[in-house]
């Protein structure tokens, strides 16, 4: 029951899943677009919230779910409600700040979202202000991630724990994107602000190359990869040259760089490039427009997209994963006692790395998953770090802050996978787990023996969740990826920034929380599917992943024309713009006719309600409105602004650097930050966990492990298990 794009989004995917989903029509109705119907695609639609709690009470409690949103009060009513019937339901609802702290009753809108959670600030050009990213990525996050605790609080009622309700809200959902920058920033590497177009403050190159017929996004972080590009563009002495020889001397002499991958770059195609650097293991992928994207081959054979029911020439994103059933029924043991948390009694084998596969493995963990993290003492996690942990005392690999927040609430063992003993074990360990979740490179997991096929062998309803950048099929599954690569190849770089840029990264690494996410539901939707399909291979593609934040505009690009790139600004919300304040910056965006009139009263240019009433002439008179604007906030503070703003009944908030997230104002009231406890480093901050069941915040009960901390514990139970 909402007309929101981040809880109609949820209702999409679970009904594309296979629930059924009624949705109560729009009061009063109106024309569905391409979008619309995509987002509410597989869904029945009935005219009041009483009809659809018929066809529920028609179905068992244990599978019943009410969905609602986006504002505290429509949740909080539907609780009511709820409640006076006592009708026995999973109450899902998502809100845009959530039911407590000072942003409690703000509106709310995607590109405030972006401002707050740090992604405005560092986007844009060095000597320029922040950039409002565009679409509905933390809509669709958050949407994403209430489909994660639905079917957790769902698979808890089927296991008798009567879970009532699941809450997120878009605001700290969407902080996924940029967690790992307070830790980072504690540990001496704040960021220094807006490095430029493409260019990040941490590694270089990870950014867009012209070619002869077309773009090229190129990604080196590790020395190899260095050293192999340097040899792709033939300048081998490139490895060793002090002034690019490091990630950091890299970053200081981007100019210089980029100056020379562009000349070079630009005699040769895309294909060229894209095959010749990916034989060389070097994370290099093409930069298509929509058009481009559509005709893509890998993405055809993948069956990425479909015909949209109901729009004659469209197509659009299925979900991220093709999905393999067994077709053995598996028979489920009831528990032998009252699970404690949503996912008690379910085993989650993780032999994933960096931020996408730990990111789905650290979702179930808080979730009350028993997450048992595979390393080797010689290839651990590489967000440990990538280079020779040389003689530190502690060890560079027991400190880095960025692998420390994503792998909370696990456990770690070290296996050699590559020896007979280390994959026996790993087996045993299979045997005993409803879940195998890996992000290893393309190819490894099968040259180690530890196929899908071979392990669903292994563990009858087993549910496997493979997570390559391209896919495990397709003509480009071998290729290697980071989150950059991932972003390169969705099509997104052409919906942001101005129109005279490249196409442009808006993000170091979008697509690996992302695909986390989208892990974690293959991961819930498996396990509820097992008792009728079995066991289950879910073969994910990250790229595919960021197909849904940008569906909206692979959509409109086929109904509307290639997005216009206008900046902060949009064809669809005006003005959407920020302003400069006395400490930083204020984004503000106006979503529809009332809040403009509000915001003219508010500049003291009522006239301006009548004036220029459409978006089309708010676009044209922009830079006088976003003058106004300016003028009327530049001797208060951002937040000051936003405060104004927001009583006056204009959406606005401040742009925040992602480092000083933890004490945020909202975010530090409502408890979405916290200090935890580890060896080695001592008390350091992490997110809490953004999914609440029945009120409180999940907890976190352990640190994430030290290289092979839980071996002996480990071991002992896989040498009590069954085989």
């Amino acid at each position: 029951m909402s007309d929101d794009i981040a809880a109609r989004y949820c209702g999409r995917i679970l009904s594309v899943l296979g629930a059924r989903v009624w949705r109560v029509r729009n009061t009063p109705p109106r024309d569905a677009d391409a979008v619309d119907l995509w987002l509410d695609q597989d869904k029945s639609f009935i005219d009041t919230f009483d009809e659809g709690l018929g066809r529920l009470a028609e179905t068992l409690p244990s599978h019943r779910a009410v969905l609602v949103g986006q504002s505290p009060a429509a949740v909080e009513a539907v609780d009511t409600f709820l409640a006076e019937q006592g009708f026995d339901a999973l109450r899902l609802g998502i809100t845009w700040f959530g039911h407590d702290g000072p942003y409690r009753g703000w509106q709310g809108d995607d590109a405030l979202i972006q401002a707050l959670i740090g992604i405005a600030a560092s986007f844009g050009a060095a000597d320029g202000p922040p950039m409002l990213p565009q679409g509905f990525a933390p809509q669709i996050t958050a949407g994403a991630t209430l489909v994660v605790g639905a079917l957790a609080g769902l698979w808890s009622r089927k296991r008798g724990r009567a879970a009532k309700r699941v809450d997120v809200n878009i605001f700290e959902a969407a902080m996924c994107f940029t967690e790992p920058s307070p830790p980072l920033a504690e540990a001496g590497s704040a960021s220094p602000g807006r490095t430029g177009i493409n260019r990040f403050a941490t590694n270089h190159p990870t950014t867009v190359y012209p070619t002869r017929d077309g773009w090229i996004g190129v990604t080196a972080l590790t020395p190899a990869q260095w050293a192999a590009l340097a040899d792709m563009v033939g300048h081998p002495d490139w490895a060793t040259d002090p002034r690019f020889a490091t990630s950091l001397a890299r970053v200081e002499n981007a100019e210089a760089l980029d100056a020379a991958f562009a000349a070079i770059l630009s005699g040769e195609t895309t294909d060229h490039w894209l095959m010749e650097g990916q034989r060389r293991r070097v994370p290099l992928a093409p930069v298509p427009n929509h058009r481009e994207l559509l005709a893509t081959p890998h993405w055809r054979e993948r069956e990425s997209f479909a015909p949209l029911p109901g729009a004659e020439g469209v197509i659009a994103p299925l979900l991220p994963f093709r999905i393999h059933h067994d077709g053995k029924a598996f028979a489920e043991s009831p528990p032998e006692s009252l699970p404690a948390a949503s996912l008690d009694g379910v085993c989650v084998a993780d032999f994933s790395m960096g931020w996408a596969g730990p990111m789905c493995t650290r979702l179930l963990a808080d979730l009350g998953a028993d997450i048992i993290k595979v390393e080797s003492e010689t290839h651990y996690d590489w967000w440990r770090g990538w280079e020779p942990p040389g003689a530190s005392d502690p060890p560079k690999y027991e400190v880095m802050p960025a692998f420390l927040i994503m792998n909370r609430n696990k456990r770690g063992v070290c296996l050699d996978l590559t020896d007979e003993r280390g994959r026996t074990l790993a087996e045993t360990l299979v045997r005993r787990s409803d879940i195998v979740i890996e992000n290893y490179a393309p190819g490894v997991m099968k040259k180690l023996g530890l196929d899908p096929d071979h392990l669903l062998g292994l563990r009858p309803g087993l549910v496997m969740v493979s997570m390559g950048a391209f896919g495990a099929s397709g003509p480009w599954s071998f290729f290697r990826a980071y989150g950059s690569t991932v972003e390169h190849a969705s099509g997104m770089p052409h919906v942001n920034g101005e129109a005279t840029w490249p196409p442009v990264l808006q993000h170091t690494a979008l697509g690996d929380p992302v695909a986390g996410i989208y892990g974690a539901i293959a991961a819930l939707a498996g396990l509820h599917g097992r008792a009728a399909l079995g066991g289950t291979w879910f073969d994910l593609g990250q790229v595919e992943c960021l197909f849904q934040l940008g569906a909206d505009a692979i959509i409109r690009a086929q109904t509307e024309g290639p997005p216009q790139r206008l900046g902060s600004r949009s064809t669809h919300h005006a003005p959407r713009c920020v302003a400069a304040a006395s400490d930083g910056y204020v984004a503000a965006v106006v979503r529809d006719s009332a809040q403009w009139a509000a915001l003219t009263r508010w500049l003291g240019k009522p006239e301006w309600a009548t004036k220029w009433a459409s978006i089309a002439d708010r676009n044209l008179h922009g830079d006088a409105i976003e003058s106004a604007l300016h003028a009327s906030v530049t001797s208060m503070t951002a937040a000051e602004a936003a405060d104004a703003l927001q009583a006056s009944g204009v959406p606005a908030a401040p742009v925040n650097r992602a480092e000083d997230l933890p004490v945020e104002r909202h975010l530090s009231q409502t408890g979405a930050w916290t200090r935890i406890k580890r060896r080695y480093v001592g008390s350091h901050w992490s997110t809490a966990p953004v999914i609440r069941i029945d009120g409180p915040r999940l907890s976190i009960s352990r640190p994430a492990p030290t290289l092979g901390e839980h071996g002996d514990e480990i071991m002992a139970m896989l040498a009590g298990a069954s085989v």
